[in-house]
């Protein structure tokens, strides 16, 4: 029968819940301790980014109140007594970040600077007018003459062309728009081929004919009628000298000419400075209004975009406000690559009555205006850097955050002014070191506190199931032994009472009693004996003496004993035992696991016969001795060729054969004790194999041969 499994009692179980229930409570109170270590740091670093935070928020708002309100107080006291544009240049020196000036109105549009009506065309080529046009063809002419460096005939053929379009639309009701323009382009070129001939004069009396009939043509058409008008005072400034090229420059930075693209205006400026004379005395304020026109189409163009984007933004604000009061606000936006700020405040008594202004708003460049404060807080030696960007749905940047972020870190923020502030550390090599540091603490204690749990389950469940398996052995062996001992003890008495009584019929059958009583005894002590070597198998205890021997000498010496047991069984024992194999081995124990194997040999034969062969064969391999003991029994059956060496283990087709099956095991143990191995294989034709393998040792010298060893010697 198969042996029992190991039962666990309950006082086990309470043993490694009593081991297991304390660890596991201390990894849990080790973890969360790291736990909410790695969160004071985190929350520590948090805090230290939002005191810098603060910092950074209130210094950029001192900032900003103090350059806005000081630029907002030297605006009331210039703007009154100048024009925007002077004001903003005097402005620029002690503010470099301040761009533009604007007026508004109540509703917030612009009264200053004004908006251009046309865009920046250059002059239209002749080549390129409507074929249909006026004079088309005759313009082509000039043109072409005009390439060729052939000016005479060219003034000869415009000259003709204007007098007859001047003949062809008199001035009265039926006067002809197409006709006017055709005649001014012609009269500029005139003008133009005649200055380069030198003929100043009639060039002058062509260009104020020019500038006449475009006052009369108005803003009608493409404008191109107004850009020649604007060509024809340019050429007249140039020809009258220094004093009427700076009253053109005068009036273009005061945006008398605003109806002009900021292109073309800044053309014609630029011609007009390059006539006046470096040593002339207008020199000086040629380069004053020089500036004063690029600042004059800066703001022109920063007008532009506030019209289309950021009159919606502050129109929209004011409408949140419960009065209609005059709006004073602080716009930050980005407009194309520049992210500005624009502070918009209630105009003052004099700037009113002055400019009939409502609003004035200045424009700044807010990247220039925060820089002194922000570099403080850009500074790599610091805990922490400083990014900067605007409010929008899609936001720009004014200070970078820097490449290298920590991972999976989420920057504190703080908003003010339309600005977002972020916080990233300075050091951030530092911070994922320190994470990482947290990690390998809470990760090392887990594997620490795994490996000792682990560990100790092991232990406990080992020290539990060798408990239990022992407690099984004991009750295993006590119903085996009282089992095996039952028989033979029983046949003793019987037999041993029926001669005590002198029963017998006659002293033959006494004698026969008294085989039976030996034979009994024998086996009896045989069992005692198994059951001895097993208890000390099981305890360590059981120990060999190897020693030298011929083991083929050892097993005939060992099948000449055993041999009248086998046969008086009917057994015919068949060994095959040749000389010089040598090992080292305890002949007792051998003696032992030899008659185990020809024991069960003998008792699991085939039911039913009387008589059956058993053979015991030794064979060398290249290391090893190999002794075989082959039956043709009922053999074992599959599965179990393995577990017929536990103890107290018997095949399952065992049937009524008496054992306690200890015999098997007993030998497995003499050969691993040995260095060697047993194991039972299947017989071809029926029957089992049981082989014994044990190491081959060198052949004794004489020299070294025991005298009284008679298995060291050859018969």
């Amino acid at each position: 029968m198969a042996s029992s499994r190991p039962r666990i009692s309950p006082r086990h179980v309470f043993a490694l819940c009593a081991f297991l229930v304390p660890l596991a409570v201390l990894v849990v109170l080790g973890r969360n301790e790291l736990q909410r270590s790695g969160d004071e740091a985190k929350a520590a670093l948090e805090r230290e980014a939002r005191q810098f935070l603060a910092r950074a928020k209130v210094e950029i708002e001192q900032e900003l109140d103090r350059i806005l309100d000081s630029a907002a107080r030297e605006v009331e006291r210039q703007l009154p007594k100048s024009t925007p544009l002077r004001t903003t240049v005097s402005l620029r020196s002690e503010y470099p970040a301040l761009r533009s000036l604007l007026l508004l109105d109540n509703q917030l549009d612009l009264l200053w600077p004004g908006l251009p009506l046309y865009t920046n065309l250059p002059l239209v080529r002749e080549s390129q007018r409507s074929p249909d046009a006026p004079g088309h063809a005759m313009l082509q002419a000039a043109d072409l003459l005009l390439v060729h460096q052939r000016q005479p005939e060219a003034i000869t053929l415009l000259q003709y062309l204007a007098d007859t379009l001047a003949t062809a639309n008199p001035p009265g009701s039926d006067w002809r728009p197409d006709f006017a323009e055709s005649e001014i382009i012609a009269r500029l070129r005139l003008a133009n081929a005649m200055q380069q001939q030198q003929q100043s004069a009639t060039a002058r009396v062509e260009f104020q004919r020019v500038r006449q009939l475009a006052a009369r043509f108005g803003r009608i058409s493409s404008g191109e009628s107004a850009m020649c008008a604007l060509a024809a005072e340019a050429a007249l400034a140039k020809l009258d000298g220094p004093t009427q090229c700076l009253a053109l420059l005068r009036a273009i930075a005061d945006n008398q000419r605003e109806d002009f693209s900021d292109g073309l205006l800044g053309a014609e400026a630029q011609r007009a400075s390059a006539a006046i004379p470096a040593d002339a005395p207008e020199r000086a304020e040629a380069d004053r209004l020089l500036v004063e026109n690029e600042l004059r189409a800066d703001a022109r163009e920063f007008a532009a975009n506030y019209d289309v984007f950021l009159k919606v933004l502050l129109r929209i604000r004011r409408s949140r406000q419960a009065d209609e009061t005059p709006v004073s606000e602080r716009l930050v936006t980005t407009v194309g690559d520049d992210i500005l700020l624009l502070d918009v405040r209630p105009s003052t008594a004099d700037e009113r009555v002055h400019w009939q202004c409502d609003h004035v708003a200045l424009h700044f460049d807010l990247g220039k205006l925060l820089g002194p404060v922000l570099h403080a807080f850009a500074d790599s030696e610091g805990t922490f850097l400083l990014a900067v960007s605007d409010a929008e749905p899609e936001p720009k940047s004014i200070v970078l955050p820097p490449a290298d972020v920590p991972k999976d870190y989420v920057p504190p923020s703080v908003e003010t002014n339309d600005l977002i502030l972020r916080a990233y550390p300075a050091e951030p090599g530092r911070v994922e070191a320190d994470a990482a540091a947290a990690a390998r603490q809470r990760t090392l204690m887990l594997v620490v506190v795994f490996v000792t749990a682990l560990g100790g389950v092991l232990w406990s469940w080992r020290a539990v199931s060798r408990e239990s398996e022992l407690a099984t052995l004991k009750i295993d062996l006590v119903s085996r032994v009282s089992h095996e001992l039952k028989t033979p003890l029983a046949l003793i008495r019987m037999y041993g009472e029926t001669l005590s009584l002198g029963r017998a019929r006659d002293p033959q059958q006494a004698a026969e009693f008294g085989g039976i009583i030996s034979r009994e005894s024998e086996r009896l002590t045989a069992l005692i004996q198994r059951i001895l070597d097993f208890s000390r198998q099981q305890a360590g205890t059981l120990e060999y003496s190897p020693q030298p021997h011929d083991l083929g000498e050892l097993l005939r010496r060992i099948a000449a004993d055993y041999t009248p047991h086998l046969e008086s069984r009917g057994v015919l024992l068949i060994d095959d035992l040749p000389h010089d194999i040598h090992v080292k081995c305890d002949a007792s124990g051998c003696e032992s696991a030899i008659v185990n194997l020809l024991e069960n040999a003998t008792k699991y034969g085939i039911d039913g016969a009387s008589e059956h062969e058993v053979d015991l064969v030794l064979r060398a391999s290249a290391t090893t001795a190999i002794v075989e003991v082959q039956d043709r029994g009922r053999g074992i059956p599959d599965g179990e060729y393995e577990r017929v060496f536990a103890g107290f283990h018997r095949a399952s087709n065992a049937g009524e054969v008496r054992g306690a099956g200890l015999g098997l095991s007993l030998v497995r143990h003499f050969a691993r004790a040995h260095g060697g191995e047993a194991i039972a294989l299947p017989r071809d034709g029926g029957g089992t194999i049981v082989r014994l393998t044990l190491p081959l040792a060198p052949a004794p010298t004489k020299a070294n041969q025991d005298p009284d060893d008679p298995a060291g010697s050859r018969p």
